[in-house]
């Protein structure tokens, strides 16, 4: 895809996402948990996972595609070549109508549905980029927190509290659908570094993957103006944590570009009750290692 092409299909988009999201209350919205990512923040996201990724075929997953913003940053960031395959799945059938009649032909397969309901596919994708629905518990149905958890429990043999939100179970299911080494990037609320219900989240980041950096955003630096939520990027390999393995730390600014920083080894934070909240805490302070 060119680079025309490109910023064309993104300025149509933008005015898509923009006339979607009138068709829905504050409130609607909330119970959703849609809010869009922000190009600049989409395309920064991407820049990074760029720097990270080795030179090898990307496949391309985004389990929360909306309007196909991290596609579009990925045909801005990566040469098209470099692009072998590219999938989306999306609950709102508006937006899935959207992004599909926005990419049709652009190489972006996407599904209308439930992601927490689909079956990983024969070949899975070694780059996950996404912002997941923030929606919260008391939004999920009895019979629906009964049946992530059980899945959850199949796939992983996680148990997880009643509380977490769904952004939570989208963060662990799709590791199913990941190669191994496979990168993911997550944009999520920065809570669960703090919260009791963050403990399987967690825990899957310190013993199941490779967790290579979390940025926390300022709290005063809202991402979203339409949410009142603090949010982080969480990058992580899907593979074993080595012995000796260091993981980065950042607070404000980019994540690119963070305005302060530290790397730990692995077993500053293995604990998974305090240790991810704890290196928060101290780079939020300011506080030197």
């Amino acid at each position: 895809m060119t680079t025309i092409a490109v910023e064309s299909i993104e300025a149509r988009r933008l005015k898509e996402q923009a006339r979607l999201d009138s068709l829905k209350s504050a409130a609607e919205r909330n119970k959703w948990g849609q809010f869009a990512t922000p190009p600049e923040l989409a395309l920064s996201i991407v820049r990074y996972a760029r720097g990270v990724m080795e030179d090898i075929p990307v496949r391309f997953l985004d389990p929360a595609i909306g309007t196909g913003s991290f596609y579009s940053a990925l045909n801005q960031a990566f040469p098209a070549q470099d692009i072998s395959a590219a999938a989306g799945i999306e609950l709102d059938p508006i937006f899935a109508r959207a992004a599909t009649e926005l990419w049709q032909g652009r190489g972006l397969i996407v599904t209308e549905g439930d992601f927490t309901r689909q079956a990983p596919p024969d070949q899975r994708f070694n780059l996950v980029l996404t912002n997941p629905p923030y929606v919260r518990h008391h939004h999920l149905s009895v019979d629906d927190k009964k049946r992530l958890k059980a899945k959850l429990a199949q796939s992983l043999l996680l148990d997880i509290s009643g509380l977490a939100g769904l952004y939570c179970y989208f963060l662990l299911l799709c590791h199913d659908w990941m190669e191994e080494e496979g990168l993911a990037i997550w944009l999520i609320p920065s809570e669960f570094m703090d919260v009791n219900y963050g403990s399987t989240i967690r825990c899957y980041l310190t013993e199941r993957v490779t967790l290579l950096h979390i940025h926390r955003f300022c709290p005063t630096d809202a991402q979203f103006t339409d949410a009142l939520v603090s949010s982080a990027v969480v990058v992580f390999r899907k593979s074993a944590p080595p012995p000796d393995h260091t993981a980065r730390f950042s607070f404000a600014g980019s994540i690119e570009h963070p305005r302060t920083e530290e790397h730990c080894r692995w077993t500053c934070f293995a604990d998974p009750e305090n240790g991810l909240s704890f290196r928060a805490t101290r780079l939020q302070r300011g506080l030197a290692s």
